[in-house]
């Protein structure tokens, strides 16, 4: 499914951006919310460049809804998850969320009429985790490969985001290598301190 953005952002500008997506199919998530980012976005176009922090509205609304941000959280702690008290993890998580807001925020907010072929994943059905594969092409042809990993919920049975590989790079693992080094020497809340401090500085 190859669609150009820039035509589907004229398309959807009059209408409500966050349609509803079919949660029980992986494909369909990663479409319908690429669709819905994307247009929304092309639309908005002017008022993001008057107001670039308007950016975090549209990632909470179009992204956030679709991505299981407690889970990567707890698969960013890792080994150490067990060993944090329950108001630990809740600041964690918070914190966490925030910045993925603040970290797709400053990737999208530099969008600019991409197209993008998402290659379907029809083995799905008996599966708990799917990838499904994403080429963007810039207008340049420039081509940027991305792989989104979903989980599904036992008890809802919906299917979210939570991790993306970029060009073989998967942002979770890189974060769990990253943090789990942290926790070991300084503790969690040291981590906690050090992603509200990254994420001050995206506000600034």
């Amino acid at each position: 499914m190859r669609i150009l953005f820039t035509a589907m952002a004229f398309l959807f500008s009059s209408f409500t951006f966050s349609a509803a997506v079919d949660m029980s199919d992986p494909n369909q998530v990663i479409q319908s919310v690429s669709i819905n980012t994307f247009a929304r976005i092309g639309a908005e176009k002017e008022r993001l460049q008057k107001q670039p922090e308007y950016i975090k509205v549209v990632i909470e609304e179009e992204l956030i809804p679709y991505f299981d941000y407690k889970y990567a959280a707890y698969k960013v702690m890792g080994r150490h998850l067990k060993g944090t008290s329950k108001a630990q993890r809740t600041q964690f998580v918070k914190a966490f969320r925030e910045y993925l807001v603040n970290a797709y925020g400053h990737i999208l907010v530099e969008y600019d009429q991409q197209e993008i072929e998402i290659l379907d994943n029809r083995h799905f059905a008996t599966k708990k985790i799917v990838s499904v594969a994403v080429k963007i092409y810039d207008r340049n042809g420039k081509l940027t490969q991305l792989v989104f990993k979903l989980r599904k919920n036992k008890k809802t049975l919906q299917w979210k985001v939570f991790d993306v590989v970029a060009e073989g790079i998967s942002m979770l693992n890189t974060k769990k290598s990253e943090f789990n080094d942290l926790i070991q020497k300084n503790g969690v809340n040291h981590v906690i301190e050090l992603l509200e401090q990254k994420n001050s500085e995206f506000a600034s």
